[in-house]
């Protein structure tokens, strides 16, 4: 019987093997071994070895109410009281509490004082990353995580130690909640189809010794850019290098993608399990050079960061000074002093801003969600805002919020929008007007083809709306064209003295996109405003308003170009369970790759411009289930028909046809039974 080691490093490979493999050597390890804490010690212990890495600890919850108790079973700190990091860890302010589905990031550099920043000071630790997993030990699942943590203060997410742990944190935490059973199924099957395996900060593969079974969305953009646009050009090349590797006896290369464009990729390939089973390899492109937009958001955190620094120093200051620690002062110090101090707030305001509206332009604001209560979280921000509506006179009302209101969202950025559009509306609301928040579960107050597909397909959709509705000076029906735009503000008498950067409603926009929602405003100048964010209430229904709002834009965009288009949908969720996880990843690949295909030999003269290299045609909304757009509908039939009868083509895709959706809202948002919907062709 093989132990742990040898199916991670192999009966003929030194025991450290190759370093640039180690990260799929041990995904398959996890996924294949019946003792998972063995493997993850290994893990922890290769952690260590980097001069980067100070912590590495496995952590298990277990017991429940006054019984809950943690212990660090494996791992270790390279120095320091391995006690004092478990209480430290089990406390209550620990950021290892409460932990959701997706790792947690805590960096200094990022925010001195954020949830976490205690615990890191505590140890002399910089960073720290926190991996929530399941552990079967065999005697029960256990709850628990992996804790990494270092103290070089410029460590970022893409540091590749980082990078590795991730990586076999998304291949295998499904398997390690269930016992071994010598098969490895598709990354992220378990949850919710893709997830896991599309959530791998990879590019993925998974390969058979003769095809390519299935690769997620960061590979099959690698190999477009590289090797072909068309998967019959990449794949054959991908199968070829695999073998190359095989017949060499080594774990990674690099080999030359296209010749006549000088690119090179690497490849990195896990072990082999057997001779019907997918392997994992790893796609990496080398020499690639940095997006400017990667770039410009480092420079700003730099930047924020250098100069937060003195900030917080003088504010510190600035407090001890006026609550007297440094003798009596004088009504008129005290008042300068106030003015300096809220005046430094405003600049820390500002900095946060400007951070939060470069990281929205490159779609690159970060969302940790995790379920709160809402209600008790917004009430502490309503209070606070009465006070000022009171001291400057407008009537507040948030009666309608409730007190207690479960939601799975990033609570932070919830109350950054909402602390943005309440400013908005306190700045230009005028004394004895009136400001009136509320808050309810209907999702479907806000148009949209998401709230309209989870009707139509049955597909659970729980979100909820946040309205805030002033009395106040209103827009013009002019600026509300450009109103979500950077450092955008009306030029009107009435507001030109008023204080701004202009980058609120457009950091509200980015942070409701980011989390699956969508915003929408109604002003008119004298009358007031209101806005209204629509948010999904846990992950799934985000990634169906996420569909529908995308889904929406190239239709529109299609429309205005005059180019031939229908919305549709294929469903075969009758027939996933009789097939692997893997088989339904596969097929979803082979759905993305037809309708993009399509889209891409239509010869209309709009179609390149509608179809931007990153534009989605098709979405999954759940196992077996996908929307997209058919950008030349009169094909979609015969192409579909061929590319179904193809012997490599998925069984689970046979016999299927492709189905149009209503353009009728009201058609599509009632309920339609199986077959009854109109084939397309």
């Amino acid at each position: 019987m093989p132990t742990v080691l040898t199916r991670l490093f192999g009966r003929a490979r030194a025991p450290r093997g190759d370093e640039r493999t180690a990260g799929l050597r041990l995904a398959v390890a996890l996924t294949e071994s019946g003792r998972p804490l063995r493997t993850l010690d290994l893990a922890c212990r290769l952690a260590l070895r980097t001069a980067d890495c100070a912590v590495a600890v496995v952590g298990v919850w277990s017991g429940e109410g006054d019984e809950h108790r943690l212990t660090l079973p494996v791992g270790r700190a390279r120095d320091g009281d391995a006690r004092a990091l478990s209480e430290a860890l089990a406390a209550r302010q620990s950021p290892a509490q409460s932990l959701g589905e997706q790792p947690r990031w805590i960096q200094l550099a990022e925010d001195q004082f954020q949830p976490g920043s205690p615990l890191l000071r505590r140890f002399d630790l910089h960073w720290a990353l926190i991996l929530p997993i399941q552990i079967d030990a065999g005697d029960g699942t256990q709850v628990g995580f992996v804790f990494l943590g270092g103290r070089a203060p410029e460590t970022t997410l893409d540091h590749p130690l980082l990078r590795e742990a991730r990586l076999i944190w998304s291949l295998t935490r499904e398997r390690l909640a269930r016992p071994a059973t010598g098969a490895v199924s598709a990354p992220g099957a378990a949850r919710s189809g893709a997830d896991g395996w599309q959530d791998a900060p990879a590019a993925l593969a998974l390969v058979e010794p003769e095809r390519v079974v299935a690769v997620n969305d960061r590979a099959r953009e690698l190999l477009t850019a590289n090797v072909g646009r068309d998967g019959k050009i990449w794949e054959p090349w991908l199968l070829g290098a695999v073998q190359r590797l095989d017949a060499a006896g080594v774990e990674c290369e690099v080999l030359t993608a296209s010749q006549s464009r000088n690119r090179q990729l690497e490849i990195r390939v896990g072990p082999i399990r057997g001779r019907e089973r997918p392997r994992f390899v790893c796609l990496h492109e080398v020499g690639q050079t940095k997006d400017d937009s990667a770039d410009q958001e480092a420079a700003m955190r730099m930047l924020s960061h250098e100069l937060r620094t003195p900030l917080a120093a003088m504010q510190t200051s600035l407090e001890l000074v006026t609550r007297g620690d440094a003798g009596a002062l004088t009504a008129d110090q005290s008042r300068f002093l106030g003015t300096a101090r809220r005046n430094l707030e405003r600049l820390n305001r500002l900095l946060g801003d400007l951070l939060d509206a470069k990281c929205a332009e490159a779609g690159r604001l970060a969302i940790r969600p995790e379920t709160v209560d809402l209600g008790a979280l917004l009430g502490e921000d309503l209070a606070m805002f009465g006070v000022a509506c009171r001291e400057k006179g407008i009537e507040f009302d948030a009666t309608g919020v409730p007190a207690e209101f479960r939601a799975c969202v990033d609570a932070d950025k919830v109350q950054q929008m909402l602390h943005n559009l309440v400013s908005n509306s306190i700045k230009y609301t005028p004394a004895g007007g009136m400001i009136r928040i509320w808050l309810h579960d209907r999702p479907d107050v806000a148009p949209g083809a998401g709230v309209r597909l989870a009707r139509r397909f049955g597909l659970p959709l729980d979100a909820f709306t946040l309205v805030v509705e002033d009395s106040g000076l209103g827009m013009s029906e002019e600026f509300l064209g450009s109103l979500f735009q950077p450092f955008c503000r009306e030029d009107r008498a009435e507001t030109r003295g008023l204080p701004g950067a202009g980058l609120g409603l457009h950091i509200t926009r980015g942070l409701v996109e980011a989390h699956g929602g969508e915003i929408r405003l109604d002003s008119h100048p004298g009358q007031g405003t209101t806005v209204w964010l629509v948010l999904p209430r846990e992950p799934s229904s985000g990634r169906v308003l996420i569909a529908g709002r995308q889904l929406d834009g190239l239709r529109t965009a299609a429309a205005n170009a005059h180019l031939p288009e229908v919305a549709v949908c294929l469903d075969v969720r009758a027939r996933v369970g009789r097939f692997q996880p893997w088989e339904v990843e596969a097929a979803a690949t082979e759905v993305r790759e037809f309708l993009r295909n399509l889209a891409r030999a239509n010869r209309h003269p709009a179609a390149p411009r509608v179809l931007r290299e990153d534009t989605p045609v098709s979405w999954q909304l759940a196992a077996g289930l996908w929307a997209g757009v058919a950008l030349d509908p009169d094909r979609l039939a015969p192409a579909w028909q061929v590319a179904t009868s193809a012997p490599e083509s998925s069984l689970l895709l046979a016999g299927t046809s492709w189905q149009a959706l209503d353009d009728d809202a009201a058609a599509i948002a009632q309920p339609v039974a199986p077959g009854s919907a109109k084939p397309v062709g």
